[in-house]
Protein backbone atom coordinates (compact mmCIF):
# COMPACT_ATOMS: atom_id res chain seq x y z
CA UNK A 1 0.00 0.00 0.00
CA UNK A 2 1.00 3.33 -0.68
CA UNK A 3 0.30 4.81 2.99
CA UNK A 4 2.75 2.16 4.28
CA UNK A 5 5.50 3.35 1.85
CA UNK A 6 5.57 6.93 3.12
CA UNK A 7 5.71 5.97 7.24
CA UNK A 8 9.23 4.43 6.27
CA UNK A 9 11.41 7.56 7.21
CA UNK A 10 12.60 9.50 4.45
CA UNK A 11 15.94 11.18 4.09
CA UNK A 12 16.99 14.45 1.82
CA UNK A 13 19.27 17.17 1.08
CA UNK A 14 18.92 20.67 1.82
CA UNK A 15 19.10 23.07 -1.05
CA UNK A 16 20.69 25.54 0.84
CA UNK A 17 23.54 23.73 2.29
CA UNK A 18 23.28 20.69 1.05
CA UNK A 19 23.25 18.90 4.46
CA UNK A 20 21.66 15.54 5.18
CA UNK A 21 18.04 16.13 6.44
CA UNK A 22 16.51 13.28 8.45
CA UNK A 23 12.52 14.41 9.95
CA UNK A 24 12.30 12.69 13.62
CA UNK A 25 8.72 11.21 12.15
CA UNK A 26 6.38 10.32 9.44
CA UNK A 27 6.47 13.08 7.02
CA UNK A 28 4.14 14.21 4.35
CA UNK A 29 4.03 16.50 1.22
CA UNK A 30 3.84 20.57 1.89
CA UNK A 31 5.30 20.07 5.57
CA UNK A 32 7.79 22.45 6.45
CA UNK A 33 11.51 21.13 8.39
CA UNK A 34 14.34 23.29 9.60
CA UNK A 35 17.96 22.07 7.76
CA UNK A 36 19.62 20.92 11.32
CA UNK A 37 22.87 22.72 9.46
CA UNK A 38 22.10 26.09 8.48
CA UNK A 39 18.80 26.13 10.15
CA UNK A 40 16.80 27.21 6.71
CA UNK A 41 13.14 26.38 6.50
CA UNK A 42 12.17 23.80 3.90
CA UNK A 43 9.36 22.47 2.29
CA UNK A 44 8.86 18.79 1.37
CA UNK A 45 7.91 19.07 -2.46
CA UNK A 46 7.31 15.34 -3.23
CA UNK A 47 8.51 12.05 -1.93
CA UNK A 48 10.22 9.88 -4.37
CA UNK A 49 11.25 6.01 -3.58
CA UNK A 50 11.49 7.44 0.24
CA UNK A 51 13.77 10.23 -0.92
CA UNK A 52 12.24 13.54 0.06
CA UNK A 53 12.48 16.33 -2.15
CA UNK A 54 12.86 19.93 -0.47
CA UNK A 55 13.28 23.72 -1.23
CA UNK A 56 13.39 26.42 0.17
CA UNK A 57 10.56 27.61 2.52
CA UNK A 58 9.47 30.94 0.46
CA UNK A 59 9.60 34.04 2.87
CA UNK A 60 7.01 35.97 4.27
CA UNK A 61 6.79 39.53 2.96
CA UNK A 62 5.43 42.24 5.00
CA UNK A 63 2.40 43.09 4.68
CA UNK A 64 2.11 46.76 2.57
CA UNK A 65 -1.10 48.23 3.73
CA UNK A 66 -3.57 45.37 3.24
Amino acid sequence: MATEHLEILSRGSCPVCAASVVPAARIEEAELLACPECRSILVVDRIEASRLVLSEAPQIEEDWGE
